[in-house]
């Protein structure tokens, strides 16, 4: 059965660590014939939230007008989401968290929802993880599938390639 897989990438370097392991992830969900879509988030204009509560409506949409309204209904929709980073400072980036700040209309409407995490890091994810891991628990029934790390070069590693792109396909 083909599932719907999103991969939200907030490099702020396209073609960099975190967003090569992205794209072998969406080359494999593509390859098994899955339908696969790669949001990058420096790519997206977005404010961060405002914390005025009016997208707590049945429609659950941010008076925002901006670019996230398209990848917050790609992540209901979803069965496997993807989150990538790179670790600034032992955490994930600013763009990540803001992005997470501003899934505040879906973030506990989500359900039932396959997760993967990629980071890239100089020499470890300090407390990055948990962060994420936190944002994805306010979901309903997550399961967190598998956590891919590049420190380095990700191109010059091609068993992690191989792997994460085995997980896409697999997903």
């Amino acid at each position: 059965m083909s599932k719907k897989v999103i991969v939200i990438s907030s490099s702020p370097r396209i073609g960099g660590n975190s967003d090569t392991l992205c794209d072998e992830f969406v080359r494999g969900a593509l390859d098994a014939d899955n339908a696969a879509v790669k949001y990058n988030l420096e790519d997206i204009r977005f404010h961060s939230c405002k914390a005025c509560m009016r997208c707590k409506t049945p429609e659950m949409k941010c008076f925002q007008e901006d670019g996230l309204a398209e990848v917050l209904d790609k992540m209901m929709e979803a069965d496997v989401i993807v989150y990538a980073t790179p670790i600034y400072y032992y955490s994930m980036c600013g763009t990540l968290k803001r992005f997470f700040d501003r899934c505040y209309p879906i973030f506990n409407h989500l359900e039932d929802k396959d997760y993967y995490i990629i980071t890239s890091a100089g020499s470890s994810n300090g407390n990055a993880l948990t962060g994420i891991r936190d944002f994805i628990s306010f979901s309903k029934n997550p399961t967190e599938k598998a956590v891919f790390t590049v420190i380095g070069d990700a191109k010059s590693q091609p068993e992690l390639l191989k792997e994460v792109y085995e997980a896409g396909f697999d997903c």
